[in-house]
């Protein structure tokens, strides 16, 4: 799954909303439609109503059924569908406030920095780094930053594969950040496009978050592009 700064990017709908009320599926149709109230609008249109994909009986159909039942208090981030309508999936970048992950406060923060910063900015490709950035924020292991999360914005060069410009948009504090300039500098990437028809031609804009993870049960603390 894209990590969250990545989600917020590419989607067309970014809000915090508690479902109202729950729909029957018509038919043979595979979504069912709620009734939301806006808590916190990031992005897009406001609106009234969503559509879930899965039963709305909770029962599983497939797979890749999702349930979220009259009270849910969910964030999203969605690429709306051709016709326009805003339909959760398995693979929607979600936040179940009810779930009380102790991560919750630190994707909800990363949200609101997406939204000061990058609000206008809608990308239609996901982006891939290579191992080697990986392998080096997992070399950080024991570090302990200022900050929580960092996030760096890559400028890559007219192949779409190595990096022309990196810019701290919010760092750790200290050496790191630099170091992580360096790496991301050395890095190549692979720029996916959702649909074929949006390629387009020239430099991209890549959003790097990465994320402090303190010492747990005896593990040392380390770095990652994503929140476990």
């Amino acid at each position: 799954m894209p990590s969250i700064s990545e989600s917020y990017v590419a989607a067309d709908f970014v809000a915090r909303f508690k479902i109202l009320k729950v729909y029957p599926n018509q038919g043979e149709e595979a979504y069912f439609k709620a009734d939301i109230e806006i808590l916190e609008q990031f992005k897009g249109s406001k609106i009234e109503s969503i559509y879930i994909g899965g039963r709305s009986d909770g029962k599983l159909g497939t797979s890749c059924d999702v349930f979220y039942p009259e009270g849910s208090d969910l964030l999203v981030a969605i690429r709306a569908k051709p016709d326009g309508r805003i339909v959760i999936g398995m693979c929607t970048y979600t936040i179940n406030f009810k779930n009380k992950r102790k991560d919750n406060l630190l994707e909800l923060e990363t949200i609101m920095f997406m939204d000061k910063h990058y609000h206008d900015l809608t990308i239609p490709y996901r982006s891939i780094i290579s191992s080697n950035f990986h392998e080096f924020l997992f070399s950080k292991s024991g570090i302990e930053p200022k900050e929580k999360f960092a996030v760096f914005e890559v400028l890559l060069h007219d192949d779409q594969i190595n990096a022309s410009e990196v810019k701290i948009m919010k760092g750790f504090g200290g050496k790191i950040d630099s170091q992580i300039v360096d790496e991301l500098k050395k890095s190549s990437w692979d720029i996916r496009f959702y649909e074929d028809d949006s390629k387009i031609e020239g430099p991209v804009k890549v959003v790097v978050p990465v994320y402090f993870h303190p010492e747990e049960n005896g593990e040392k603390s380390f770095l990652s592009n994503f929140i476990f």
